[in-house]
């Protein structure tokens, strides 16, 4: 059994089971540097403060530099006995440091420690995700640069509506990515992360001294860019007590995962053979146990299934934290599993589309076959019609009367002669209609589109 961080006030041991349900460590271990740097922040307010001797000091600062650079490099003895990876690295310091390790707590509980921890993960883990995000950007649009000439049929209802360029189609995803990528930054910007809350109600040190000596550690640290986020808490109660960073972060990550899930959707019908229009890599496909002609879209599947668990940890921290009072409550602790399943998930999703979509190869012969569907220009055609000075209800009405005829003689509409055309409307014009029909010309007259 480790030591832990409290205990004196109780007479007997805690039981077994509750131990093991109470313990985090299998979580919360991945906050394990960010809890160090929090640690090498604090002892240098609490030099500052007089709250501890130079010596001191120097020992807590070797020790704490000794286990981050265990981290980095991963070598770190996580002890997953432990009740939570805050008691983990004062044990380790222990070892390290000696009996000063004793010191790292003054003027700090485990409540504001948590929240530094958590909110510094989200911020570099958040860059990381901004790095990500730009990439696959930048992957995706350059799938519709590299066959910016192919016209596809674009679809409503899941119908044939018009033609589109696939550069177009993919600029679309690539701006849903955008916005993602912009309500990511504006959270990591709101993070506010903090030190001085103390358990609830702040510590005796001033919070002048916080932010000095934060500042002075983030320049020791080589990180002098924090200091524009982190720095003395302005409530010590809203410090320990708030969660919406985590809800508001899960959230982002849900919206993102819902356009990850919409893009795989698409991707996923166009490799079926009733679409025909592109096929995916053999590395980011499997086949049938039974089945030998299988090749499944299985990444895109499972990308897509994800969301629902990108839902599901939105809405568990929303329900967590929902009837809490003020201030800080043992619930939170589930807080980190959906968090760091939501990052993990999306970070891995990103890198695999990012590598699926390299090996996309289209079907252009398919593709070509599908836009043979004159109703896909019946819009066009309409067109014609309002430029000849018909309006637009009745060229709606004339253009409609003449997809139903063609569909149901099975004659179509670029082999009607001239005096079939004008028993529909003597404004349709035998040749601006073939011009109008072709897909290409529909999707290349589109001046709206920049």
């Amino acid at each position: 059994m480790t030591t832990k961080l409290w205990g004196a006030r109780f007479a007997r041991e805690i039981d077994p089971f509750f131990e093991k349900f109470s313990s985090s460590i299998a979580a919360d271990y991945r906050l394990a540097k960010c809890d160090l740097i929090g640690s090498f922040l604090h002892i240098h307010v609490l030099k500052g403060a007089k709250l501890i001797a130079a010596g001191d000091f120097a020992k807590l600062k070797k020790g704490l530099l000794s286990l981050l650079s265990d981290v980095d490099k991963g070598r770190f003895a996580y002890d997953f006995t432990s009740e939570d990876i805050h008691t983990n690295i004062q044990n380790a310091l222990l070892k390290k440091a000696g009996p000063v390790a004793g010191k790292l707590q003054t003027c700090r509980s485990r409540n504001d420690q948590v929240v530094f921890d958590t909110k510094l993960y989200c911020l570099i883990n958040g860059a990381r995700l901004q790095e990500s995000i730009f990439f696959f950007r930048k992957t995706l649009l350059a799938l519709g640069n590299l066959h910016s000439s192919l016209v596809m049929p674009g679809y409503t209802h899941m119908q044939h509506a018009q033609p589109v360029y696939l550069k177009d189609y993919c600029s679309a995803y690539a701006l849903m990515f955008e916005r993602d990528a912009q309500r990511l930054e504006d959270a990591l910007m709101r993070l506010d992360i903090s030190q001085g809350a103390g358990a609830l109600a702040g510590t005796p040190i001033p919070s002048s001294i916080y932010k000095a000596q934060i500042k002075k550690a983030l320049d020791a640290l080589k990180m002098p860019g924090l200091a524009k986020l982190v720095g003395p808490c302005e409530n010590s109660l809203s410090v320990v007590s708030d969660r919406d960073f985590v809800a508001e972060l899960l959230s982002l990550l849900a919206i993102m995962g819902m356009h990850i899930s919409r893009l795989c959707e698409d991707l996923v019908l166009w490799s079926s053979r009733e679409f025909g229009f592109i096929e995916i890599g053999d590395e980011y496909c499997t086949g049938s146990s039974l089945m030998p002609q299988k090749k499944n879209p299985d990444a895109l599947e499972l990308m897509r299934g994800s969301a629902g668990i990108l839902y599901g940890n939105l809405i568990s921290v929303l329900v967590i934290l929902k009837g809490l009072p003020l201030s800080y409550n043992r619930d939170m602790q589930w807080d980190k599993e959906p968090l760091f399943s939501s990052l993990e998930l999306i970070e891995s999703e990103l890198v695999i589309l990012s590598g699926l979509l390299k090996t996309i190869k289209f079907n252009k012969a398919n593709i070509e076959h599908q836009l043979g569907d004159e109703s896909l220009c019946a819009t066009d055609l309409a067109d014609h019609l309002v430029a000849s000075g018909v309006p637009f209800q009745e060229a709606h009405k004339v253009i409609g009367k003449l997809v139903r005829h063609s569909l149901k003689t099975g004659k179509k509409i670029k082999g009607m002669t001239q005096e079939e055309l004008n028993l529909f409307s003597k404004k349709l014009n035998k040749r601006e209609v073939l011009k109008r029909l072709n897909p290409y010309f529909c999707a290349s007259s589109k001046k709206s589109v920049r």
